[in-house]
């Protein structure tokens, strides 16, 4: 199929290269997009408040299905030796993974909290009450390994901290991102998170204008552009 289409489009890095190894005669990106309201900031100190958290706490949070192609050990481990706070957001999907997470949770008595999905327009607020969001894809793991994940932008909209293991696409952008392989990895961000945030702060300008690029609306008109070439 992908060699018989006139154009393939992919959302990311990863699965441009597969599919032009494949024979894809043309590949154009057309990024997954943020959604408006990611675009106001917040202040999470609310949240904190509703969830029991201390303005001085460090929260390590992820946001989004727990799910196979997560790696989720290393990241509970660290947590749990920095005596940092876990805050997950989202459950499982379709396997059993999240009980995994559960058990690695009790396992080494980790801090945390881990509520449900939220509505799509609290997320932000939400981000906003973490000081480090998470992206802890396995690597080794197809699905994660070609994904492009939403998750970064929104986390930086709201100007945290980005923990984020090497797939394809958190190597493209690791300018604005703490790259994170195992524990010692997530432990290092956490005791120097001052360090991290001053960094996420110089790139502000930067990662506002990639946030504009990357609007819904914009890759609509990307996809338009592409459908209408073929024209």
């Amino acid at each position: 199929l992908i060699k018989r289409a006139d154009v393939v489009t992919t959302p990311g890095t990863a699965l441009t290269i597969y599919a032009k190894k494949v024979g894809a005669r043309r590949v154009e990106i057309v990024p997954n997009g943020v959604s408006q309201h990611f675009f106001q900031k917040y202040d999470g100190k609310q949240i904190r408040r509703k969830l029991g958290i201390g303005d001085s706490e460090v929260v390590v949070g992820y946001i989004g299905s727990v799910e196979f192609w997560l790696d989720m050990k290393p990241l509970i481990k660290a947590v749990s030796q920095t005596k940092a706070k876990l805050l997950i957001i989202g459950k499982h999907l379709q396997t059993g993974y999240a009980q995994k997470v559960e058990e690695w949770i009790r396992q080494y008595h980790a801090d945390a909290t881990w509520l449900n999905f939220v509505p799509h327009e609290e997320v932000p607020k939400y981000i906003a009450a973490i000081d480090i969001g998470t992206i802890p894809f396995d690597t080794t793991n197809l699905t994660a390994y070609y994904a492009a994940p939403n998750k970064l932008w929104e986390y930086l909209s709201q100007e945290i901290v980005v923990a984020a293991t090497p797939i394809p696409e958190i190597i493209k952008y690791k300018e604005y991102v703490a790259v994170v392989k195992n524990e010692t990895d997530y432990a290092n961000v956490i005791q120097n998170l001052q360090h991290y945030k001053e960094e996420t702060q110089e790139r502000r300008e930067e990662i506002r204008q990639i946030l504009q690029a990357r609007t819904w609306d914009k890759s609509a008109e990307k996809m338009k552009t592409v459908i209408t070439s073929l024209l």
